[in-house]
């Protein structure tokens, strides 16, 4: 088990003998830094829980590994925000250029981490804003499984072109999972769905971002993690443990991810993505691309910030209108790209944090105070759907107001 996840050594070992033992918990929390393979070590912590045979090794070809490999077996459900559209693509990209079973079930379970978050059994899609959805859903399914492993590819350039419909096809579907805080809805729906278990079978729900969950979502859940049905697993993933509620936190087995090295990176660019000359040294880098965003640049404008907010004789409508240069907006909109470019931003400024706590160079208390100030600015992005420039000017003047 876990042949297909590279790294994470010491948190694998663990897993393993839990599961091996019947010890895993009902409710798991998966932490560390983003692409760590939390998501990856779920899934295949779901496949190795419903095994039918016993033995959980990756090349089981029982019902239920099939469907696990492939993220349509009925008894996991995913939910939570993820850039699948961004996974999809690159994923996509590897096929077209390895046509490969692996490569094809590389980016078929891509295309499901995305349909999936529509299954019924958590998604109100009488909800005005799911209009559509399940027509766009069946679509997307049926162009997929044109890939699905054991059928015969379609050649080079119809391949392509199948590949880039795919990719359209999942862009607005994506657009509603990308940045939406979980709702009580869906998890009250999650709720029902794991309490109607049929004897003998097991159910594992994977809830991605854990951290972004509305007020009252996280009251639901706390519920449900209360009194979870015992054939019930949920397994919670973040990248910022310190923002799931305290309350919720106690209920939960915590699994830490650390870092993979950049080895490990460019291993998983080489075996997963196919990138045999991989042009970027981690895994982040490979992703901002895909995103259109410069990791140069991103430093650059990181380092700029902190600058400003450390110059003691800095003039704030100053700073603001270099902001406003970093991070232009369309005239009259909020635009999608800039959002996103500001979410990588933040990410870029907490790594300069874990850089300045290692060095020494700022003190502690002070990071601190910077770094829930970084939560809270991504909170107010991701959650409540703040203009991005109003969270910035919130953030610089909260960052030079701690360090005094």
């Amino acid at each position: 088990m876990f042949e297909n996840i590279i790294g994470q050594a010491e948190v694998l070992g663990g897993l393993r003998a839990e599961l091996a033992n019947g010890q895993f918990p009902r409710a798991a929390l998966f932490f560390g830094p983003a692409y760590a393979g939390k998501l990856s070590t779920a899934l295949e912590t779901a496949r190795v829980l419903t095994c039918s045979e016993g033995t959980a090794e990756w090349s089981c070809d029982c019902a239920s590994c099939r469907m696990q490999k492939e993220l349509s077996h009925p008894n996991t459900v995913l939910l939570g925000s993820r850039y699948v559209d961004i996974e999809i693509a690159a994923c996509a990209d590897a096929l077209a250029r390895a046509r490969k079973p692996a490569t094809a079930y590389l980016f078929l379970r891509a295309v499901r981490k995305l349909t999936r978050r529509f299954d019924p059994s958590v998604m109100d899609l009488d909800d005005t804003r799911m209009k559509g959805v399940q027509d766009k859903v069946a679509k997307l399914e049926e162009m997929a499984a044109e890939i699905a492993p054991g059928r015969e590819l379609p050649d080079d350039q119809p391949l392509r072109d199948l590949l880039d419909k795919i990719i359209s096809a999942a862009a607005p579907l994506a657009a509603q999972v990308r940045g939406d805080a979980i709702s009580i809805d869906q998890v009250r729906r999650l709720g029902t769905w794991a309490h109607l278990t049929a004897a003998g079978s097991r159910k594992v729900a994977v809830i991605e971002n854990a951290d972004r969950m509305q007020d009252s979502a996280r009251n639901a859940l706390l519920k449900l993690l209360e009194e979870p049905p015992s054939a019930v697993h949920l397994i919670l993933t973040t990248t910022r443990r310190a923002a799931i509620i305290p309350t919720i936190l106690s209920r939960l087995r915590p699994y830490p991810f650390a870092e993979r090295t950049e080895a490990q990176d460019r291993e998983v660019m080489e075996k997963i993505f196919r990138e045999e000359t991989a042009s970027h040294d981690r895994l982040r880098g490979f992703f901002l691309a895909w995103k259109e965003i410069n990791p140069e640049k991103l430093a650059a404008l990181a380092d700029r910030f902190l600058d400003m907010v450390s110059d003691p004789s800095g003039n704030g409508t100053d700073a603001m209108a270099d902001l406003t240069e970093l991070f232009p907006e369309r005239r009259g909109q909020r635009d999608r790209s800039q959002r996103e470019t500001v979410v990588s931003f933040l990410e870029e400024l907490t790594l300069r944090f874990s850089a300045s706590l290692r060095s020494g160079r700022v003190p502690l208390d002070l990071l601190s105070r910077w770094n829930t100030g970084v939560r809270e600015a991504l909170l107010r992005l991701e959650t409540y759907n703040m203009n991005p420039s109003e969270v910035l000017e919130a953030l610089y003047y909260g960052m030079r107001g701690a360090r005094q």
